[in-house]
Order: C-alpha cells, then sequence, then structure tokens
C-alpha cells in the first residue's frame, strides 16, 4: 500500500474508532446536564417582580446573560475535553489504540469529536439558562447570535481541556487546571481589567461577539473583536501544540 494511500485509511480508522465511543459518550452526556442544572439556576437567580415590565426593560436585564452562560458553558466545556481523554487515559484506552493505530491519528481524530462535544455542552448551557429566563420574565426565543457564540465558546473550551488533559495526564489534577487555567482572567479582571482582557478565556468571548462588560472589562481595552478571533485562535492552538507535543513523545501506560 503506498504511502499517500495509507495516510487517509490510518485517519479513517481512528475517526471510525472516536465514532463509535461518541455513541456512548456518558462523560459528555452527564456534564450536558450539569451545565443545563448550573445555568438554568443562573437563570432562575433574575428577579422575578419584573416579570410585568415591557419587554424592552425585560431585555435590558436579561442581556448580560448571553455573557455569564457563555462563561459556563467554557467552563463546563474545558472539563468535559480534559475529562474525556482522561479517563481514556485512565482505563487504558489510550495505550490500548496506539498499538493499533499511529497516535498522530489516534490524536487528530480525538480533536473534532472533543470540539463537537463541547459544543452541545455550550448548547446544554444556553438552553437552560434560556428556560429558565422564559419562566421567570416571560422572555421566550432564542437569538441564533447567541446559539453560534455558544457553540463556537463550547467547542474551542472542549479543545482548551483536552489539550490540558494531555499535558496534565492525571486524572483529578486536569479536571482542576483545565477550567481554571482557561477562566483565570476571571480573578484578573477586577484589579486589572486592561490585562485580564488578553487573557484566553475574555479573547475567546469577545471572538464570538460577547460583551465583556458582564465581566468587568470594557470595550475600550483588549483586543479588537477582529484581532480577538486572532488571538483566541492562537491561544487554543498554542496550548493544543504543547499538549500533542507532549502526548506523541511520552511513553503511554
Amino acid at each position: 500500500m503506498s504511502g499517500s494511500a495509507a495516510l487517509p485509511l490510518g485517519l479513517g480508522r481512528a475517526l471510525r474508532a472516536q465514532a463509535r465511543a461518541a455513541i456512548g459518550d456518558l462523560p459528555l452526556a452527564g456534564v450536558c446536564v450539569a451545565a443545563l442544572v448550573l445555568s438554568a439556576s443562573i437563570g432562575a437567580s433574575m428577579p422575578g417582580d419584573v416579570a410585568a415590565a415591557p419587554d424592552e426593560a425585560k431585555a435590558a436585564i436579561a442581556a448580560p446573560l448571553s455573557t455569564v452562560l457563555a462563561v459556563y458553558a467554557a467552563v463546563m466545556a474545558a472539563i468535559y475535553g480534559s475529562f474525556r481523554y482522561t479517563i481514556d487515559r485512565r482505563g487504558g484506552v489510550v495505550a490500548q489504540r496506539a498499538t493499533l493505530q499511529p497516535r498522530r491519528w489516534a490524536l487528530a481524530a480525538r480533536i473534532p469529536f472533543t470540539a463537537l462535544g463541547g459544543a452541545l455542552v455550550g448548547m446544554a448551557a444556553l438552553l437552560g439558562g434560556r428556560a429558565a429566563v422564559a419562566a421567570t420574565l416571560g422572555l421566550h426565543g432564542l437569538e441564533p447570535a447567541d446559539v453560534g457564540a455558544a457553540a463556537i465558546v463550547g467547542a474551542a473550551a472542549a479543545v482548551w481541556g483536552l489539550s490540558v488533559g494531555l499535558l496534565v495526564q492525571a486524572h483529578l489534577p486536569s479536571l482542576f487546571v483545565a477550567p481554571l487555567s482557561l477562566s483565570a482572567a476571571l480573578l484578573v479582571a477586577a484589579p486589572w481589567p486592561a490585562v485580564a482582557a488578553w487573557f484566553p478565556l475574555p479573547t475567546l468571548l469577545r471572538a464570538a461577539d460577547l460583551d465583556l462588560a458582564p465581566l468587568g472589562i470594557t470595550a475600550a481595552v483588549g483586543p479588537e473583536p477582529a484581532a480577538a478571533v486572532a488571538l483566541a485562535a492562537a491561544w487554543i492552538v498554542a496550548v493544543l501544540t504543547a499538549g500533542a507535543t507532549s502526548f506523541l513523545r511520552r511513553d503511554l501506560r
């Protein structure tokens, strides 16, 4: 078999293996339920005494919710991305597949399925929050921009979590390191908003065209939306490159 034919074949086998694993992806189901419940609790905390107010007033009150839900989606998706890899590693799945297919194809096939799972987590967070807002404020419907932002943020955050899992390897530590490394800007935003605006999570949110004001970061600081897209991509590529390099070079046990 020629080299040109072997490469797609190897990737195809890896993609089929990931597709079979995705059918019974219990971590994804669990994280989606958690994201749904957590975001619903946020939406339910909206003041119910304004339910009789005009729609414009209710929309203004609920406007920051899109950013808040995106933050929760990012955190939960990062946990999913890390958890989905480390649980396979702990169970010996990663080492077993490494004996059947080149590691680079196994990793390349894992990335899109991780991103897809993260997008679903983002959608679950959005739906939970919006369902609660519909019940408390009577605001119904989803804006296409919010749907797209939730999917983009969730997918990117899941790839971030996968990358951290590849670096940390240990199951429990990566569950903390993945979301904390992504959301570190939340700790810096209050004292140094101009610095926090350049961190991974704010740049990702701004790249998804979300308002950072609920995080204490004004539009006057940080990269412009177009530059935020490039910077967010650079953050993701950098951490994924580090994780992939570690994965391809180390011994698997």
